[in-house]
């Protein structure tokens, strides 16, 4: 059973510390047992306890319950509580829509990590320093610890929209709590405020030994999806004030400088998915914002999570894959040919590969038949396919009827995207392969989404087409250019956990997930060894979508109950 935790509790003070490193990107020796009096006389030490907060940040791919899966983009087969939220039995009661643990119950794990950072930016302040260094040191150390407390405060808004904001610590002698919910405009405005503190005092970069920590890039990100946010129909009613101000936020980003007047951010242009594939595990990949990186020793967040993405089918390879995280038919479908044509997967049997001649970003990022993985020896072909005749030919080894059925995808397609090639599940790559965050194709799409807001279609298409340039695809036209927008988000977004935020802040989900059937392929290897592919007759799962309630995710009962002032909106 996972502990419950108050919002009171969260926010009670520490009276003595243990850390341990957190992050190579880091680089800090573990440290136990200081004091109070110590640790808040001592930059380092202070440093060591801001890393404990970056560790709070989760990845998409942690413990194997993504956003991905509560979206149109992913099935996910093994549950891990987001069924919950699927079937729409999520309530103040089973407020749970991931792996039973903190990181999917945000209200105690986001107020748990705020609570740290508020201790932190009371007590830095405090310290004398002796040197410009020191200061400087100083300075760029309360700058992080504004754009962490920002960053959990924007999880607490697109979780929850209203929510207490709270800025200090809670002493045990505090003899009353009576914090409310603030508005959801108070809120998304708490979060750009925190923002802008943290772009005055943070560098646009650092040097090698604190790769990682936020930059100024970063809190212009995190203020610009803010306020994108902020600007979409969930939040209240849109207009062109609030566009602007997200467009102006978002092009921020993308014309940051460095010192010498350089631009901090481009696009790398590919010319295979191989290339692009690399383009999420090279974290000298320019386009980067922000990233997580993981330590192998201390094993924080572990990108052995990976492991949810692998075909099942042994081999050292990426070893033996549980096979959660899959693909489904409609998120393939969105995946243009090279000429911009669709190809999409008929209910009737086809005996040619549906996957021909697809955007290159296709092979990046989804396992299908026939495709390759593996390290070295282990290096082979993907087999999804069952077999007309498993006495004449084998059910592939990956496949639902193969020897580890069990972990074998249902839709047909695992995820690839974020694999390195080299990934090994029992060396040090199984832990240190980064999650990026923040990259710069995610602020040209939200850029043109404010620009089509304002009216400004030639504008949002010229950075529409910048994602699809670098990959080779075709301009789009603008003849529908919502449409054209939405499809090439999702491509170039895909699995990075942005779609099931953003189909609630349009308050789509009603429309596209409710009731919508989950589909995938069939695919049949026949005695004279050819192969036909055909859409699943059945659907695997059909969702269920209770709006506009579900839009939120629910405060836990037991917090409402310890303080009732927080109310259950919009539960009860």
């Amino acid at each position: 059973m996972m502990r419950k935790y108050s919002l009171i509790y969260m926010l009670i003070a520490l009276f003595s510390f243990n850390f341990i490193s957190c992050d190579d990107i880091l680089d800090v020796s573990p440290v136990d047992s200081f004091t109070d009096a110590a640790v808040w006389s001592d930059l380092a030490l202070v440093e060591t306890y801001l890393n404990t907060s970056y560790s709070k940040i989760v990845s998409d791919v942690e413990n194997g319950a993504p956003y991905s899966s509560l979206s149109d983009e992913v099935y996910h087969m093994h549950l891990y509580g987001t069924d919950i939220y699927r079937q729409g039995r999520i309530s103040m009661d089973s407020y749970h829509f991931g792996y039973g643990n903190d990181k999917w119950s945000p209200w105690g794990y986001y107020y748990g990590a705020i609570k740290e950072v508020n201790l932190f930016l009371e007590r830095v302040p405090e310290i004398e320093t002796t040197s410009e260094r020191e200061e400087k040191w100083k300075n760029e150390l309360i700058g992080q610890g504004h754009f962490l407390r920002a960053y959990f405060y924007y999880m607490l808004y697109v979780h929850f929209g209203k929510v207490p904001i709270i800025e200090n610590t809670y002493g045990l002698e505090t003899e009353s709590f009576d914090e409310v919910r603030a508005s959801i405009e108070e809120v998304g405005n708490f979060v750009v405020a925190e923002c802008d503190k943290s772009i005055a005092l943070l560098p646009v970069s650092y040097d090698a030994d604190n790769f990682g920590r936020a930059t100024k890039g970063a809190a212009l990100a995190l203020k610009a999806r803010t306020l994108l946010f902020s600007a979409s129909p969930l939040c209240g009613t849109p207009s062109a004030e609030k566009w602007q101000k997200a467009s102006d936020a978002n092009k921020a980003v993308i014309d940051l400088k460095d010192d010498n007047g350089n631009p901090v951010y481009s696009l790398r242009n590919v010319e295979s998915s191989e290339e692009y594939s690399k383009l999420f595990y090279d974290k000298t990949n320019p386009e980067i914002i922000f990233l997580k990186m993981f330590d192998s020793k201390w094993v924080v967040g572990s990108n052995g999570s990976f492991l949810h993405q692998v075909p099942c089918g042994g081999g050292r390879g990426f070893g033996e894959g549980w096979g959660t995280l899959q693909p489904t038919q409609e998120i393939v479908d969105r995946f243009q040919k090279k000429d911009g044509s669709f190809d999409i997967m008929p209910n009737e049997e086809i005996d040619y590969s549906p996957w021909a001649d697809r955007d290159i970003r296709f092979d990046a990022t989804i396992f299908v038949d026939d495709s390759y993985w593996g390290i070295g020896e282990d290096y082979r072909r993907v087999e999804f396919f069952i077999s007309e005749d498993s006495k004449v030919v084998s059910h592939g080894r990956d496949s639902k009827s193969g020897p580890s059925y069990w972990n074998a995808t249902k839709t047909g397609y695992l995820i690839k995207k974020f694999l390195d090639p080299n990934y090994d599940p029992t060396g040090t790559t199984a832990n240190t392969t980064p999650w990026i965050f923040m990259r710069l194709a995610e602020f040209y799409l939200n850029y043109a989404e404010c620009q089509i807001q304002l009216g400004n279609n030639a504008e949002a298409l010229d950075y529409i087409n910048k994602t699809r340039e670098r990959v080779n695809m075709p301009k789009l036209t603008g003849s529908d250019i919502w449409a054209e927008y939405e499809n090439e988000r999702q491509v170039e977004l895909v699995f990075e956990g942005q779609r099931w935020f953003d189909q609630r802040r349009w308050q789509t989900l009603e429309y596209t997930y409710n009731n919508v059937p989950v589909t995938g392929i069939e695919i049949v290897k026949h005695i004279d060894g050819t192969k036909t592919y055909k859409r699943l007759a059945n659907p695997i799962e059909t969702r269920v979508f209770n709006a506009p309630r579900q839009y939120w995710i629910p405060v836990p009962r037991y917090e409402v109950r310890r303080a009732p002032q927080l109310d259950g909106w919009p539960y009860e």
